[in-house]
């Protein structure tokens, strides 16, 4: 697309207009329309002074505290608390595969919607997908990718994905990027 900014996403209307870049009605038209992958579970999440370079911009490792969050979320509303899996049920689930694709710049006092779904439910392993859009206007911040693997704590070996697991997860299956 003309004038697309660098980072391969959309331009903002109010950055589009501060740095003077103009667009025909149909790519207006493209930019409104572009649709958004559905998801089971989203959370918000405000960018902080403190998750700010000096120009207000998101610094980039902000980004694993809104996933996380999400992450922690989602388990919670499918009835698996994080202590409840770790302490109670011995489930633990260390990362192994970390994966972000930044799209456009956020900025200091944003509302950032982080969407999550399950993508993979494995024999050992949970993939989780992550999108993160400013809620006002929907633009795309960035896309990741989790992989969590279930564990035997004292070994760190892997272990078989226990059902009450699985199960409590599949209502937020959604498919691979």
């Amino acid at each position: 697309m003309a004038n697309a900014p660098p980072w391969g996403g959309h331009y903002h209307s109010d950055f589009r207009e501060a740095v003077g870049i103009s667009l025909n009605v149909r790519q207006v038209f493209l930019l409104v329309t572009q649709p958004h992958p559905s998801f089971p579970f989203a959370v918000q999440e405000r960018v902080r002074w403190s998750d700010c370079d000096p120009l207000g911009i998101i610094y980039y490792g902000t980004y694993i505290r809104f996933f996380e969050s999400a992450e922690h979320e989602l388990f919670r509303q499918a009835g698996l608390p994080y202590e409840f899996m770790r302490v109670q049920r011995q489930v633990q689930l260390p990362r192994k595969a970390f994966a972000v694709e930044f799209h456009s710049p956020a900025q200091m006092d944003e509302l950032m919607e982080i969407r999550v779904g399950v993508s993979r439910l494995g024999t050992s392993s949970i993939t989780m997908r992550f999108e993160v859009y400013r809620a006002v206007d929907l633009v795309h911040r960035a896309s990741a990718t989790l992989t969590v693997v279930c564990v035997e704590k004292e070994s760190i070996t892997k272990r078989v994905l226990p059902d009450f697991v699985k199960d409590a997860l599949s209502p937020y299956l959604i498919p691979a990027a």
